[in-house]
């Protein structure tokens, strides 16, 4: 063991290096804006000694470093989240005798012993089994415990959820028993592969790269005109030091300081809006990316669906009935036996108030109490005798009770295991059965038994059984997604349900929420067959992915962006997390979703709910809306500043405004107009228009035109104003401050 812990390391998922949090402040300065301003303040402060202009700049600089610094010191603990989750104890066989390790110290080979609880604490092959269920939601997405043995794989290349004889790191023992010899170990299981997937870089968002761009415009802009201006000066034959002070004005003149703040804290305000409305965003700029979404991949469990079996519709006495419905019969004596089987016959106990067990099970149990029945009171009622277990080969589960005359038999299964063992069986029901499963249910078949004598076998309780009906469950949708869905079709922004589930499952959710509408179907195997090329001419249409696996995910993600689409990818388990860290924008689940996906996400959903998320969107629209409003609010008024000084130089008139005037005309006199801009409320049939292109920036041809005009026309009457007072003999400091 001590070999084998040198070959493979420790059974850790390994972190990469922090960024520590002063190189991460220092980031913060890592932008063309930014690096202009520190030289305007370093000139301002050791050139031109005007101290009050360079400490108002470095000051700016530093609140919104401190924003953006505040924010981002939260993200990238997804690797911490991974360790947590890993079990911190394991027992397992060394020399022949149990042992209890850290989980750290398990090696390939060890034989782990596995019990109902026990969280799985590295990938292995099961080795004994008995009737062991093991809870696989967080790796595959797929809401029903997965039944394991010893048989070995049928073939390669099966999805995660078909490997029915290896468990893997990070699940859970929902019930049963059994044995597994260990094959990887740390960052070699798949949920150490997903660890590795989720490092991956974030990208930046369109806001970020377009704010960049004006940047370095204005940066060019900057220089240009410094240098015409400091020509200009030369021609005319002015002291070259007096030019490259006015230079340095022009440019401060140029730079709209208010710009980074404004933006900040505009999205600081979005974010608290958002909060409101239970989107919790965990990185800044992920704000304006949810405006100008246009695809939206979701996962299905948990996240269109409630993550909780529960029985949907139940087949009694020739009818197919809807849950609601059994209210009216309840009262009926064969149904009080179907009540009595779906109490009685399962392993389900409560713990501290909670249902534990099966959950399909569970569901049964829920269903009976919310009909008005006791667990309890059934159980002291009918004791319990003796349990056949589920198991593979009869596929049915039956218990033996005691009555006052007699014995009571109860069993559920697989309807063909259940009505081969019954006396008669009603037509409808083997049709039904079928039907029930084709539209992605779970369907059990219930049956009974009275007999005066206690059974002695397996075979002799499990036979002439009376049927008394069919149960079918599933995983129900929210009931909030169906709306949630058709605003954002109404906003122009697609929707793919990706999901580790059975591909007649999916469907059926899907139908049932309004999300297929005639879009294709995918299941993981068929894309791994499906050539790149012929992917991205399919994958816009797709409108149900399953039993797919991470690495499914993130190619899906990685076709959508590579057709132009900004997409989001919504999740809640391990499984997720990679894809919704490469989507542009990642939403996570807050209450059932795993630390490691809310680590990877931009966006958390407080609710769990479908819709917050076209709340989110419309926050996203609004807010790039009003950025836009106060961005051309705060240019024009640049360029009107750059053009008064211009012009006047170029006229030969005295200098119109000091640098502390200019910096005050940047900082108050527009900086406030426009953080007001910032909380502009929506305009009406935001969620009606279609997301903006992502090559549509802040800046657009139309809207350059507008700001320049408008520029144009602050410049010539501030210029009329500082003439006609000139004109009029005011002094130059008075008309100075006329203009002003």
């Amino acid at each position: 063991a001590l070999k084998r812990q040198d070959i493979y390391g420790p059974n850790l998922i390994k972190e990469e290096k922090k960024t520590s949090p002063f190189l991460l402040f220092l980031a913060q300065f890592n932008d063309v804006l930014v690096w202009i301003l520190i030289v305007a303040a370093l000139l301002s402060g050791l050139v031109l000694k005007e101290l009050v202009d360079a400490l108002a700049i470095t000051f700016i600089l530093f609140l919104n470093a401190l924003l953006g610094f505040s924010q981002e010191l939260k993200a990238e603990r997804a690797l911490e989240a991974l360790k947590k989750l890993a079990a911190p104890k394991a027992k397992v066989l060394r020399d022949g005798k149990e042992v209890l390790l850290d989980s750290s110290e398990i090696v390939p080979g060890d034989i782990l012993i596995l019990e109902a609880g026990d969280v799985v604490p590295a990938d292995a092959r099961v080795l004994e089994a008995f009737s062991l269920l093991v809870d696989e939601s967080l790796l595959t997405g797929e809401s029903n415990p997965v039944e394991k043995n010893e048989k070995p794989l049928p073939k390669e290349d099966l999805p995660l959820g078909d490997m029915a004889c290896l468990v893997f790191a990070g699940t859970i023992i929902v019930k049963g028993r059994g044995k597994a010899v260990v094959i990887a170990t740390g960052k070699n299981t798949q949920m150490g592969e997903i660890a590795e997937l989720v490092q991956e870089e974030k990208e930046k968002t369109p806001l970020q790269i377009e704010i960049k761009k004006i940047g370095a415009k204005l940066g060019a802009i900057c220089l240009g005109i410094a240098a015409l201006v400091f020509l200009i000066g030369f021609i005319r034959q002015f002291s070259a030091v007096d030019m490259f002070l006015t230079s340095v004005s022009l440019a401060v003149a140029a730079i709209p300081e208010g710009l980074p703040a404004a933006i900040t804290v505009s999205l600081a305000l979005g974010v608290q809006r958002m909060a409101k409305r239970n989107a919790i965003i965990r990185r800044l700029h992920a704000v304006e990316t949810l405006g100008s979404t246009t695809f939206i991949c979701t996962d299905k469990t948990g996240t269109l669906t409630l993550n909780q079996m529960a029985v949907r519709k139940v087949f009694f006495q020739n009818s197919l009935l809807e849950v609601e419905e059994l209210e009216k019969i309840k009262t009926e004596p064969e149904f009080q036996f179907l009540i009595l089987a779906s109490l009685l016959c399962n392993e389900v106990r409560r713990r501290e108030g909670k249902l534990v067990g099966d959950p399909t099970e569970v569901a049964l149990v829920k269903m009976a109490e919310e009909l008005g029945f006791s667990q309890e009171e059934f159980q002291e009622k009918f004791p319990l005798v003796s349990l056949l277990p589920f198991d593979s080969e009869r596929k049915m589960m039956t218990t033996v009770h005691q009555e006052k005359e007699g014995f009571l038999v109860l069993s559920k299964g697989a309807f063909e295991a259940v009505s081969s063992r019954c006396k008669e069986i009603p037509e409808a029901a083997a049709r039904t059965s079928e039907e029930l499963a084709k539209r992605g249910f779970r369907v059990l078949a219930l049956a009974y038994k009275r007999t005066a004598s206690l059974p002695s076998s397996a075979e002799e309780a499990e036979t002439a059984l009376s049927f008394l009906g069919l149960l079918a469950l599933s995983d129900p949708p929210r009931p909030e997604v169906s709306k949630a869905l058709e605003k954002c079709r109404r906003a122009g922004i697609s929707v793919a349900m990706i999901t580790g589930d059975h591909r007649l499952t999916a469907e059926a959710i899907a139908s049932e929420i309004g999300l297929l509408n005639g879009g294709l179907v995918f299941t993981g195997m068929e894309l791994k067959k499906l050539p790149e090329e012929e992917f991205l001419k399919l994958v816009e249409k797709v409108r149900v992915y399953a039993r797919v696996d991470p690495k499914d995910k993130l190619r899906i993600v990685k076709a959508l962006k590579k057709r132009g689409h900004i997409t989001a990818m919504t999740g809640d388990g391990i499984n997720d997390a990679p894809a919704v860290k490469l989507a542009d924008i990642g939403i996570a689940m807050g209450k059932t979703g795993t630390d490691v996906t809310k680590e990877a996400a931009d966006m958390i959903l407080a609710d769990d709910n479908f819709a917050t998320i076209v709340s989110a969107v419309e926050e996203g629209r609004l807010i790039f809306n009003n950025i836009k409003k106060f961005v051309h609010f705060l240019v024009s008024c640049n360029i009107s500043e750059v053009g008064t000084v211009f012009l006047s130089l170029l006229f030969g008139l005295p200098f119109p405004l000091y640098p502390i005037q200019i910096l005050w005309i940047n900082l108050i006199t527009d900086g406030f107009p426009a953080l007001a801009l910032g909380v502009d409320p929506p305009d009406p049939g935001l969620m009606e228009k279609p997301p903006r292109k992502r090559e549509e920036g802040v800046l657009t041809p139309e809207g350059l035109g507008r700001i320049v005009s408008q520029g144009l026309v602050l410049t010539f009457f501030s210029l009329l104003a500082f003439i006609v007072s000139l004109k009029i003999n005011f002094p130059v400091d008075e008309a100075r401050t006329i203009l002003f």
